[in-house]
């Protein structure tokens, strides 16, 4: 994982070199190797200069071109980037007469099939990625991200001079980018909002979404557009589960295969859910199959003590001992969350802040106990293979009564008011809601996936900010005649879950570690998108699909119902905001930036922080985490700017 930049400035535009050379000295802790280019020297003048950081260990194959950038003819590329299923990228390259050279790395395979199918070649790539190509016969700029987001990447237009990089430090390099905050973006974030992209903290710049495409020329604004668009129909038609759970196994393990250091151990985050396991067992078999694969799998695993709901402890015993492996074991309550916080917000891009940054920073060091520079998660599971009860919405609505009464009991049915809520409501058409809603002087009911800001921010600030108006427009177009893919599409698609990942995959890069998700491969996820809700869910069970495509790769006893949740983070989380955390929020709540702003109530904070003390509500608890989190990355602004000559 590296990191990219460029300054795209006309032709009179001065100092390209010395500006990109600031964005990419702001990223240093992303790479110490260096890789610039300008245009070529018989290309039309222009102030275009492009480039990219990456730290040695980075490697993408044994004896491949391991750059982070590439040139071709007038065409130059930089590439933040791990490409998978590389064999139909050359069967494309091979399609249009221009095979890609022997041991060709990520940057040059990117370059060669974007000049041989123009940007119809980004719908083709496969992995994760991040780029930026230049095109000096045209002096036209490219980039796009990834549909999962893995990789981030901003910009900036200020005086016809178009920035680029991978993080917004990086265009605050350079001494035309403003530093005046975005209030509305600031609040949405402050409040633990989903939608807070394409705009940022800072109003001079913007986050390009996942899935999406910039292009810009000299004298024009940039333009963005969807690459990408997930499946929008479900297979009526409902296969046998065991035929089903056959091709998900094997699309898994060609996802995990794809993902594995050929040359070195690759450790797998082990937690006893079905998503890891899946992906731990899939790596297992992948390398049982493949004996000459010299990179080892290292499981690392965090231990919760006896009593919490996060403890899985037994269930991953169980799955090593299936396949007679061991874990490298991290003791939960020896991980703070809230370790150096303040120090951690000033060294922040913006004030949106991972609740679990460092507990998943301890797992990349443990893989790096684990001699492993590549590491497996399984992110991506709960949108895919499971949903919640609004699935019953949809067999309401196809008038399956039923097989609905069935599912309800199945699920203990919790009274009329849950039914209506999870099967009628959501069923019913906009229109026919709103009248209910009228009727009942009431507010239209909103989704299960809307947010509102918790109760102690201001009223009259989101209104005057417009910050629930920018939440509700920021919020992708979702399917209406599924509300299962509805949920599924919101959760592929809603900003705040690829800044999740994108921020993951900066940690474990901080860490020396390349962080890769193989269920969130884009095979997976076209398999798992057309794939009916009773593949999902089936009364109590979930992930129905998933644990059959693991019968025989897990144990039964793993891969059997649970009367219960397990590896749930509440407790361990309220744990640490009330211990480390706490002199932290109190001290928010003697003296608030947000506060003085306008836009938090701190006698409504304060009553929520009892609220906390005496009741275990993680919900308002990762509220104030946010809150908590923005404030202090506040604070360390005005004090860089009231330190400034």
């Amino acid at each position: 994982m590296s990191a990219i930049a460029a300054h795209c400035g006309a032709q009179a535009a001065p100092g390209g070199a010395a500006r990109i050379a600031r964005m990419l000295d702001a990223m240093h802790a992303r790479g110490t190797e260096r890789h610039v280019l300008a245009p070529p020297r018989d290309a039309a003048p222009t102030s275009v200069v492009i480039g990219a950081v990456r730290h040695p260990w980075e490697t993408t194959d044994s004896g491949a071109d391991t750059s982070a950038a590439a040139a071709l003819g007038t065409r130059t590329l930089v590439a933040d980037a791990t490409l998978v299923h590389r064999a139909a990228l050359r069967r494309a390259l091979d399609s249009r007469g221009a095979p890609a050279a022997a041991g060709a790395g990520d940057a040059a395979l990117l370059l060669a099939l974007l000049a041989s199918h123009g940007e119809g070649g980004v719908s083709l790539l496969e992995g994760e990625f991040a780029f930026i190509q230049h095109d000096a016969a045209s002096g036209r700029i490219l980039a796009a991200r990834d549909f999962a987001g893995s990789r981030s990447l901003y910009y900036a237009h200020v005086g016809g001079v178009l920035l680029l990089a991978t993080l917004p430090g990086a265009l605050l390099a350079d001494p035309a980018v403003s530093r005046a905050l975005d209030l509305a973006t600031l609040a949405s974030v402050a409040a633990g909002l989903w939608s807070h992209a394409p705009s940022t903290a800072y109003r001079a710049i913007r986050e390009l979404p996942a899935g999406h495409l910039l292009t810009w020329t000299p004298g024009h604004e940039p333009e963005t557009r969807a690459h990408w668009e997930p499946e929008a129909h479900v297979e009526r038609r409902r296969r046998p589960l065991g035929e089903a759970a056959e091709e998900l196994r094997a699309l898994l393990l060609t996802a995990v295969q794809e993902r594995l250091d050929p040359t070195a151990p690759t450790a797998v985050s082990l937690s006893g859910g079905w998503d890891s396991t899946a992906v731990f067992a899939s790596a297992m078999e992948a390398g049982r199959r493949a004996p000459g694969n010299p990179g080892a799998i290292r499981a690392v695993s965090i231990s919760y003590p006896e009593g919490d709901p996060g403890r899985e402890d037994d269930t991953i015993r169980a799955v090593l001992g299936h396949w007679q492996a061991t874990t490298h074991w991290l003791d939960v309550d020896a991980i703070t969350l809230f370790d150096g916080a303040a120090a951690s917000a000033a060294r922040r891009d913006g004030p949106f802040a991972h609740a679990f940054e460092h507990w998943n920073r301890a797992l990349y060091r443990g893989a790096r106990a684990v001699d492993a520079r590549v590491m497996l998660d399984g992110a991506g599971g709960d949108q895919l293979f499971q949903v919640s009860d609004v699935y019953l919405a949809d067999l309401f609505a196809w008038g399956r009564w039923i097989e609905l009464a069935r599912q309800w009991r199945g699920r203990g049915g919790r009274g009329l008011r849950n039914f209506y809520r999870w099967a009628v409501r959501p069923a019913l058409p906009p229109a026919v809601q709103r009248g209910i809603a009228a009727v009942r002087r009431r507010h239209p009911p909103r989704d299960h996936l809307h947010r509102e800001a918790p109760f102690w921010f201001r009223r009259s600030f989101l209104d005057a900010h417009g910050v629930m108006e920018r939440e509700a427009s920021a919020r992708p177009p979702l399917p209406r005649a599924s509300r299962v893919l509805h949920e599924t599409h919101a959760y592929l698609r809603f900003p705040y879950f690829s800044r999740i990942l994108s921020q993951l995959h900066g940690f474990a890069q901080e860490e020396g570690v390349a962080l890769r998700s193989p269920l969130l491969d884009a095979r997976v996820v076209t398999w798992a998108l057309r794939r009916p809700w009773s593949e999902r869910a089936d009364r109590a069970e979930s992930k129905v699909a998933l644990r059959a495509a693991m019968d025989g790769l897990l144990p039964p006893q793993v891969l059997a119902p649970r009367t219960h949740r397990t590896g749930i983070t509440s407790a361990y989380f309220l744990r640490q905001l009330r211990g480390p955390g706490r002199v932290l929020v109190e001290g928010l709540l003697d003296d608030s930036h947000l506060a003085s702003m306008g836009m938090i109530d701190l006698r409504l904070m304060r009553r929520a922080w009892d609220h906390v003390l005496r009741h275990d509500d993680d919900e308002t608890g990762a509220r104030l985490f946010f809150t908590l989190q923005a404030e202090l990355w506040l604070r360390a602004q005005a004090d860089v700017a009231g330190s400034a000559p």
